[in-house]
């Protein structure tokens, strides 16, 4: 019935088995979402393995003197079918057929399951459809479809709204319930349009949240008179019906769904829930479903990628892309994308730097206001950050580790490492590069998008405050006459409290040369609105002239063959090298090293050296991207999913497509294939931006140097075709790449004055007219 509505093939993603073991790890691939929230891809009507999930951005809750957490809410699509007084689910009958398939393309969820009960032997079909409208985001619908294949049944339908649920998933302690139920309901108009409706509140955060659903039902003989009881509990509310459903017979539920907060409706949260699920109903599924799809059709419009190869992989790119989309908050909720997204409460919901470094850059080219929303959460908590800074002892902005709704630092005190043992944690206190990963993404935005308006009023004022904390940071080594950055932990976390870390001190010289250099070009072209910044937070030219001197004396240790030091004495640590790889190509630890013994060796948990090659390429020479990737690779365990996108974009900077496109294959199955088996516990969000990266940075070379666009596109041996949209300054610009030739077009442009765009393509420059394709040939 349902399953008419899917799109092509290479837009989906399809199970035929219900198997016991992977059923959250399938709850987790099937979430679905608009960005305001994301919900687990539960059965909807239950099993013993089932964890629902559902959890809206920006919504987090302290209690117990832990640290703040995502909530996971009451569950609003809690399903009860009975049949002849057995429950319908995988747990109490046999499924003889099954299908579940998540449309990427129209984000939704759809399914077809054939039950068997073991004691009849009658057959029972079952489908249904659900999704959670990209246009009105507070809005969800599901559809239910119920057939009796041997015999007449009696039926009793239930849909609850269930505030029982829990915070299950964390790294120690006990599950955790971060709200209260405060009000349940059933509402009902002079036109009997009967809704129900469940209120909770969050303990600590003091947040209310409003779930309300309204439903019908039909079938053959029902005509319009069936009845609803309603059940109301302290911590649940639901509704049923029953009725004799007649062989062969196809009987439907709909379901329609509001959830607003008090965040968003201070007066009134009833209200609007009451109102919004009344009028999805009055506008029915298929009317709610075509605005849904059509608001999807314009979001894919600038971020699909169109890839021909030999291992027909584009539907598993699409997943990724697909799950960057849902983790995207609205524009007018204050929250970012966490390390996990709205598919998990892993990592306590919080945002790390994968946002910035990782994330980021999807967004800037495909949905750059997507991009400036999640910078101006960044902007918002600047005042925690300048505060957490002055708590360490330094000057200027700090960053938060772990961050979520307060701006305070959230990182918790331990953590269960993946060999099960606890350790304390002290990244919030050491790992400081943080701070120059936000001004990485301000900065490419900046570059990408020209958007001056955003960094007189945002931009440079992070930028400046950051440079503020790196100045502070720095230890004079006045033997050396040289600057250091001392204890700290860079992106290998398997070793901690080091002295000068390259990446974080690159980043430090970085984030200074740049603030400088802002500053300048303020100076020379807006000198009034620079006046009205540095008036705002005290700035002097004195300041920028130390900021350089800093730079120009930052400690780097990079040796005369190009071969760069991780960190100081690094090199002196036992050298351990990986010598075997598992079914997934990735590393398997060495036996001869247990985890606690790794930070007395050359073991490297992710990208670090590597990493910082990727970021600031145009720095560095061929030889010593060359030096380092031989170095490093046989050295990291890519423990990580932060780490291997970085080694395929260095890959195909040295010429090796064919690494780079086994690099590509493993991070885009990071989810998909449960590479680190732990995709239970949400999706590993700096891989799906590691996916779109190696696209970007990869396949089709994209660099910005000097405010233009250069495009150097590679393609392996297995690949046809790559086609892909990007804005920059402005302007969209398809590209569709094939082995030696590149054709360029605009497809629209914002400023409409402007004639043309310049940009170079196989090291060519080149000048695009509205309306004029051009094709560019490898030389």
């Amino acid at each position: 019935m349902f399953l008419k509505l899917l799109s092509e093939k290479e837009w989906t993603v399809s199970e035929d088995n219900i198997d016991e073991q992977k059923i959250r790890f399938q709850e987790t691939l099937f979430t679905l979402g608009n960005g305001y929230l994301g919900s687990k891809g539960i059965l909807e009507e239950g099993s013993k393995q089932r964890y629902a999930g559902t959890y809206i951005a920006g919504i987090y809750n302290r209690k117990e003197g832990q640290s703040s957490e995502l909530v996971n809410a009451p569950n609003p699509i809690g399903v009860e079918i009975n049949v002849d007084g057995k429950r319908l689910s995988p747990d109490n009958m046999v499924v003889i057929e099954h299908r579940r398939i998540l449309d990427l393309k129209k984000a939704a969820l759809f399914r077809q399951t054939v039950f068997e009960d073991p004691d009849t032997g009658k057959r029972y079909e079952y489908e249904s459809m659900r999704f959670f409208s990209l246009k009105d985001v507070h809005t969800g619908a599901v559809t239910f479809s119920f057939r009796p294949l041997d015999g007449n049944v009696r039926v009793v339908f239930k849909h609850i709204i269930d505030g029982t649920i829990k915070n299950e998933v964390q790294a120690i302690g006990n599950p955790v319930k971060h709200y209260a139920v405060t009000y349940t309901t059933a509402s009902k108009t002079k036109d009997k349009d009967e809704v129900m409706y469940l209120e909770a509140k969050t303990i600590e955060s003091g947040i209310s949240l409003g779930f309300a659903a309204a439903g019908d039902v039909k079938g053959a003989g029902l005509g319009t008179g069936i009845k609803w009881e309603y059940q109301l509990d302290e911590e649940f509310i639901g509704r049923e019906c029953s009725f004799i459903a007649k062989k062969k017979k196809r009987y439907t539920f709909e379901v329609y769904i509001s959830i607003y907060t008090s965040r968003e409706q201070r007066q009134g949260l009833k209200k609007a829930c009451l109102n919004g699920a009344r009028t999805a109903k009055r506008l029915g599924i298929t009317r709610l479903f075509k605005a849904h799809v059509k608001a999807w059709d314009k979001r894919w419009q600038y971020s699909d990628v169109k890839i021909e190869e030999e291992d027909s992989l584009q539907n598993i790119l699409r997943f990724n892309l697909y799950h960057l989309l849902i983790a995207a908050p609205p524009k007018d909720i204050d929250a970012s994308i966490a390390a996990k997204t709205l598919s998990g409460e892993w990592y306590k919901g919080h945002v790390f730097w994968d946002t910035e470094i990782f994330v980021l850059p999807f967004f800037i080219f495909t949905q750059p206001e997507i991009a400036k929303y999640l910078l101006l959460y960044r902007y918002r908590r600047l005042k925690q950050a300048k505060e957490k800074a002055k708590d360490q002892g330094y000057k200027g902005a700090l960053w938060p580790w772990e961050s979520a709704a307060s701006g305070r630092d959230e990182t918790p005190q331990t953590w269960v490492n993946f060999d099960g043992t606890v350790i304390p944690i002290y990244t919030s206190k050491k790992e400081h590069h943080i701070a120059g990963d936000v001004i990485y993404g301000v900065s490419l935005y900046y570059q990408t998008t020209s958007d001056e308006d955003f960094m007189f009023k945002y931009g440079a004022e992070m930028i400046f405050e950051t440079a503020r904390f790196w100045a502070s940071r720095v230890t004079y080594n006045s033997k050396k006459d040289c600057y250091e950055i001392k204890d700290v932990i860079g992106p290998n976390e398997f070793q901690e409290c080091v002295d000068n870390n390259s990446y974080t001190n690159a980043l430090a010289r970085w984030t200074l040369k740049y603030a400088a250099e802002l500053y300048n070009h303020f100076q020379n072209n807006h000198p009034r609105k620079l006046k009205v910044i540095t008036k705002k937070i005290e700035l002097k030219r004195e300041d920028i002239i130390a900021w350089n001197e800093i730079a120009d004396k930052m400690v780097f240790l990079i040796f005369a063959n190009g071969l760069i030091e991780e960190f100081e004495g690094y090199f002196q640590k036992r050298d351990v090298t990986i010598k075997e790889w598992d079914n997934n190509d990735m590393p398997v630890w060495p036996g001869e090293v247990s985890l606690a013994e790794a930070k007395d060796t050359q073991l490297v948990k992710q990208a670090d050296v590597i990493l910082l090659l990727q970021l600031f390429s145009g720095e560095f020479s061929t030889n010593v991207k060359e030096i380092n990737y031989k170095y490093y690779a046989p050295r990291t365990t890519h423990k990580s999913s932060l780490s291997l996108s970085s080694y395929a974009v260095v890959a195909f900077e040295l010429g090796e497509a064919e690494r780079a496109d086994k690099y590509f294959r493993q991070v885009m199955k990071t989810d998909f294939s449960n590479v680190y088996g732990n995709t239970d516990l949400g999706i590993h969000a700096a891989a799906l931006g590691g996916v779109w990266q190696i696209i970007g940075y990869g396949f089709a070379g994209i660099k910005i140097k000097d405010g233009m666009l250069k495009v150097r596109p590679v393609l392996p041996d297995k690949w046809k075709r790559l086609n892909f949209r990007l804005w920059f300054k402005q302007a969209l610009i398809e590209f569709d790449i094939s082995k030696n030739a590149t054709e360029a077009f605009i497809v629209t442009d914002k400023i409409k004055k402007r004639k043309k765009v310049e940009l170079e393509i196989y090291d060519q420059r080149y000048t695009l007219y509205p309306g004029e394709r051009i094709k560019a040939e490898e030389r």
